[in-house]
């Protein structure tokens, strides 16, 4: 029987994962670096956050609301169908 996850935050760090790899992103997150990053993000802008700490060259050739707004369609998605 496969291990489901209830914990909210669980599933989400799991859906943004997902996402990255859908993404081709070279990017995985933790639980250590999720926490910090709903530490640090007020307005829950988890992937500003992220990339302007870890990934500042990109904001020379994307806008920050487009690699946000890429992600969480993503991850939106991930998670309709885990729900489904």
């Amino acid at each position: 029987m496969p291990h489901v996850v209830n914990d909210p935050l669980a599933v989400e760090l799991e859906a943004y994962n997902r996402a990255f790899s859908e993404l081709e992103l070279p990017w995985r997150w933790d639980a250590d670096t999720f926490r910090e990053l709903l530490n640090a993000a007020h307005d829950r802008d988890f992937i500003g956050v992220y990339v302007e700490r870890t990934r500042p060259h990109l904001l020379r050739v994307y806008e920050k609301a487009f690699l946000r707004n890429l992600v969480l369609e993503a991850k939106e998605r991930c998670m309709r169908d885990r729900a489904a």
